[in-house]
């Protein structure tokens, strides 16, 4: 059979006899995903035309037809290593991590920031006048309050469309046992 052009066949084969001990494939394994996970980076700073940081780390110096071939090199890449994995039968584990969550740590984490605004965390820095103490305390309590806004909609909103019908049915039974106690 004749490989198409452009697109390389894998040049490796293992007899079962010259497998890969679990200590290879697992090595095998976590440097592919240490390359997807470096291909990652490339998408989110070809990514920064599109962005709306205050702060962008990347400053963007290619066009549009260069990203478009950089992303098809790096979906090639991933081609390689996912026929590379199954080739092996390395089995590549499933996302577990929800999306919420990670928002959620996050937010966490930008609150913790936002108090740490108020003058009380600031003194270490030198005096505050009573102006400045007064701005501080305001745009802490703005950030902590949008902060936590956000941080609801994560924590209820997109959980509560996230459930699985078991969760759901159990929410649903322990609503019908409280209704029925009052």
């Amino acid at each position: 059979m004749k490989a198409k052009p452009g697109v390389s066949r894998p040049c490796w084969s293992f007899m079962p006899e010259e497998s890969l001990n679990s200590n290879h494939a697992r090595r095998l394994s976590v440097t592919c995903r240490h390359i997807d996970k470096l291909l990652a980076d490339m998408e989110n700073a070809l990514a920064v035309a599109n962005s709306k940081q205050v702060f962008p780390d990347y400053l963007l110096d290619v066009t549009p037809a260069q990203g478009r071939v950089i992303e098809d090199y790096i979906a090639r890449i991933r081609v390689q290593l996912a026929r590379v994995l199954d080739g092996l039968g390395i089995e590549r584990p499933a996302p577990s991590i929800p999306v919420s969550r990670s928002l959620h740590i996050a937010l966490t984490f930008i609150n913790i920031a936002a108090v740490e605004l108020q003058p009380r965390y600031m003194r270490g820095y030198g005096n505050i006048s009573p102006t400045a103490a007064a701005d501080l305390n305001r745009i802490a309590a703005d950030l902590v309050a949008l902060t936590a806004e956000f941080d609801h909609y994560v924590t209820s909103e997109i959980h509560e469309l996230t459930q699985s019908p078991e969760e759901e049915l159990a929410k649903l039974q322990k609503d019908d046992t409280t209704c029925s106690n009052t």
